[in-house]
């Protein structure tokens, strides 16, 4: 067991990017070292990284490895007891709601009711499952949101991004009959194929009315119903979601798993109409943790060929990457090396 440290060593952001929409000048986000005091422990409270070996707390906790979920419910108010805990208004996020205390560091506090515990990594090395604590889960949290069911027929939005190859990989695990993937890159969409997609379809320089008839077609070639779709839009962007709401019919849900900040215009009255849903969701209960992580030790849901693991001491580096050439091909974790 390693030692007690004094001290969290982490990385902080002490300027984000900016971007200046009248000067169109974009000023450089800045990430520095630095050293906070470990807190001292409450009762049911361990000290552990995000994926890692838990060394101090309770003591029926030390020594064992686990994942820390990316929302943690307070579990006592209205929503918690209503089975919406994953949108809990008094929720525990590392370095959002619990301020300083978060996952670019040598350690972070959290609470043990909250933690997945890793029995048997399959031969996986732990900071590879540190994608379970939220990319791999989200997705799990949508299809429960989504109510999907075995034989449900399924369009994704952003296939092929961060979230997306998740997503495709999730609702098949979980017997969906049909699964469209929709996305930009033809490249990835090609390799979406061999990650739960049985159809894909790419958006480059198209509108979505030729997408939209690429469905249609796919419906009509496969003596698939053209009702009754669950569409996952993953991409949070405005052209994404616009998309979706295109594709939305009778009977249909959508499901908005990524963020965004723009604004789109749609006539409501079409949802009474088809009967059709638009949903929300929201990180994922820590419930349901070990049901995803079995998934991903069972090979149901594969993640080697999407993590990428980097020291974190190239911090600096990758974000500046990430931001110049956009969503990379693996999702990076970044491996404490203080």
């Amino acid at each position: 067991m390693a030692d007690v440290p004094k001290t969290i060593k982490q990385w902080q952001m002490v300027q984000p990017t900016v971007f200046n929409r009248e000067t169109k000048e974009t000023t450089p986000g800045k990430l520095e070292k630095a050293e906070i005091p470990v807190p001292e422990l409450k009762a049911g409270e361990v000290l552990v990284e995000i994926a890692g070996t838990v060394i101090a707390g309770e003591a029926a906790w030390i020594g064992k490895e686990v994942i820390i979920p990316a929302v943690m419910p307070c579990r006592q108010c209205i929503l918690c007891k209503t089975g919406r805990g994953n949108r809990c208004l008094a929720q525990k996020m590392p370095g959002n709601s619990i301020g300083v205390y978060g996952g670019f560091a040598s350690h972070i506090v959290v609470p043990t009711i909250d933690l997945c515990l890793v029995q048997d990594k399959k031969g996986y090395a732990l900071e590879q499952l540190a994608v379970v604590a939220d990319a791999v889960t989200t997705p799990y949290q949508a299809c429960k949101r989504a109510d999907l069911q075995p034989g449900d027929n399924v369009i994704i939005i952003g296939a092929t991004g961060g979230v997306g190859v998740y997503m495709a990989q999730t609702v098949k695990a979980l017997g969906a009959k049909t699964v469209i993937g929709i996305a930009r890159n033809p490249d990835k969409l090609k390799r979406a194929l061999d990650y739960g997609c049985d159809y894909v379809i790419s958006t480059l320089d198209k509108t979505n009315k030729d997408v939209v008839g690429e469905w249609r077609n796919i419906c009509k070639s496969n003596g698939l119903a053209n009702t009754g779709w669950k569409i996952f839009e993953v991409t949070g962007s405005k052209a994404g979601q616009e998309l979706a709401l295109d594709l939305l019919s009778f009977v249909g849900k959508l499901i908005l798993v990524g963020f965004g900040m723009a604004k789109s215009e749609y006539m409501f009255s079409k949802l009474m109409a088809f009967d059709a849903e638009v949903i929300g969701t929201w990180g994922c209960l820590p419930e349901y943790y070990p049901i995803v992580l079995d998934m991903v030790l069972s090979k149901k849901i594969q993640i080697d060929p999407f993590v990428e693991v980097r020291p974190m001491s190239t911090i600096a580096a990758t974000f500046e990457e990430i931001h110049k050439a956009g969503s990379p091909a693996k999702r990076v974790v970044l491996k404490p090396d203080f």
